[in-house]
């Protein structure tokens, strides 16, 4: 649910981008609710939530890795019997990769140069033989749970001046404050 409350943040934080994502759903489900398996069918929810991953990553540091044999990885010799962790906030801030990495622009996901099902570029569900099992299953729970809330309320920050106070101190990354918001049922909208 991290990366659920980091979406709604930059979503109450935009409301612009809050506003593509309403009228998108609008335009698939009309009066119905948003469920799991027209998911697909939202293309700018999947890159909310890939660009979510990517900037607020649930797991900043991958666990340290037994290395058992000797590798070469970008130029870099590594010995067999190290151990090794991979960052993957610098990985995903890295501005080699991902142009103006620092800002939360869901679009990079839907240009064509990163391919949102491609949950190896965040690396947030690890890769390999290690990728979690429940990648699929926490995609579908996250992005069902963002469209609803995008889908029956109007979301805004209660305090303009609330910052990202990212804590990556720990095994997840969390927002050092809770997200405070002030929501608005769209039904009071029409």
């Amino acid at each position: 649910m991290i990366t659920t409350e980091w979406a709604m943040y930059e979503l109450a934080k935009d409301p612009e981008r809050q506003n593509i994502l309403y009228r998108e759903i609008q335009h698939v489900c009309g009066a119905n609710k948003i469920t799991e398996d027209i998911l697909y069918q939202i293309p700018y929810l999947s890159a909310v939530f890939h660009e979510t991953l990517r900037k607020y990553s649930p797991v900043p540091i991958i666990p340290l890795r037994y290395v058992h044999e000797d590798t070469q990885l970008q130029g870099y010799s590594i010995p067999a019997g190290s151990e090794i962790a991979i960052n993957i906030y610098g990985c995903n801030m890295d501005k080699d990769v991902w142009e103006s990495p620092e800002e939360w622009k869901p679009e990079r996901f839907l240009n064509g140069k990163y391919d949102p099902m491609d949950l190896h570029k965040t690396m947030a569900f690890g890769g390999g033989k290690r990728v979690c099992a429940g990648a699929l299953q926490a995609s579908l729970i996250s992005c069902t749970a963002i469209g609803r809330f995008v889908q029956e309320f109007e979301w805004r920050l209660k305090d303009d001046g609330e910052g990202e106070n990212v804590d990556t101190r720990r095994l997840t990354t969390q927002k050092l404050h809770p997200l405070q918001a002030i929501i608005k049922s769209r039904n009071l909208l029409c």
